[in-house]
């Protein structure tokens, strides 16, 4: 099993340098569908600043089962608790620190997160991208590392009770998108962060009730308690994350040997889709078991 190496404490000058360049590209229009608006220069000033996150507050350990593909790939990850929780951003810090800045790299995106002020553009500037196929063809198209979420707010927003379980409803997409594209897809599994706050229910039937998917695009309107706003209630606004670690583990690549046009054909799908769900579980169980997340980690 590899890891991703603890960095230590960086200089004064890197981290007032990345504050400037948060302050720079806060000022840039947000393009969701343009993949030039990733800015490999922005990528290697902020991550000094970044890294404190991701080292010292989130404490993240990042394992990886083997390299990562060379060229194109699909990576498809769980999400780990609500919209406060940086998955993203986690996974990204990984990935820049053993491939580099240079190497290109998105990840898809609900659309709402580019309209946050001052978020929305440090998000595009990172490697962002609006979640639609259209976008993470192209970004294959440039042998890029693209990262989704299939569960979307299903996943993130599911009760405490489920915090162990892989929550993909129907969505299917990322498969087909796979197999008509002819790259691997590797999982990746993320824990501790739903300790970070309590979800009671995911709402579904709320916000139907409540026409949020139409309004809002958003499935659920979860009940609970999470930072800043104590209960939270309805549409789920981004959480203030208490210092939870954040356990992740990189899985091998998966690869279906079936040609382009087997993405038509539902049973080749569902196929498909089982083998990522069944090796998502068994990983989530694994690191479910090690218990080295949450606010209360084991001690390695």
């Amino acid at each position: 099993m590899l890891t991703i190496a603890r960095e230590p404490w960086p200089d004064l000058d890197l981290l007032q340098d990345g504050v400037r360049a948060l302050a720079e590209a806060a000022r840039h229009e947000v393009r969701p569908n343009d993949l030039e608006a990733r800015d490999a220069s922005f990528l290697r000033r902020v991550e000094p600043l970044l890294g404190l996150l991701y080292d010292f507050y989130f404490r993240c350990e990042t394992e990886l089962e083997q390299e990562l593909p060379a060229g194109r790939f699909l990576g498809v990850a769980n999400h780990n608790a609500m919209t406060g929780m940086p998955d993203m951003f986690c996974h990204m810090i990984a990935f820049w620190r053993r491939y580099g800045t240079e190497r290109p790299s998105y990840g898809l995106m609900h659309d709402v997160p580019f309209r946050f002020p001052f978020a929305g553009a440090w998000l595009n500037a990172a490697g962002a991208i609006a979640a639609n196929p259209a976008n993470a063809r192209r970004a294959l198209d440039r042998d890029a590392a693209v990262l989704c979420f299939p569960g979307g707010d299903l996943d993130a927003c599911k009760p405490y009770s489920k915090r162990y379980s892989i929550e993909f409803g129907r969505r299917r997409g990322f498969v087909r998108l796979a197999i008509r594209e002819q790259v691997p897809i590797v999982p990746i599994v993320s824990v501790g962060a739903h300790s970070g706050l309590y979800i009671w229910t995911d709402g579904k039937a709320i916000a139907e009730l409540l026409r949020l998917p139409a309004l809002a695009r958003s499935n659920v309107a979860p009940i609970g308690v999470a930072m800043p706003w104590g209960i939270i209630f309805g549409v789920p606004y981004p959480h203030v994350p208490p210092p939870v670690k954040i356990h992740t583990r990189i899985l091998r690549p998966i690869r279906f040997d079936v040609p382009p046009d087997a993405a038509d054909d539902p049973g080749e799908v569902e196929r498909g889709f089982l083998r990522v769900l069944a090796a998502m579980t068994d990983a989530m169980d694994d690191l479910r078991r090690a218990k080295n997340h949450g606010l209360f980690p084991r001690p390695r």
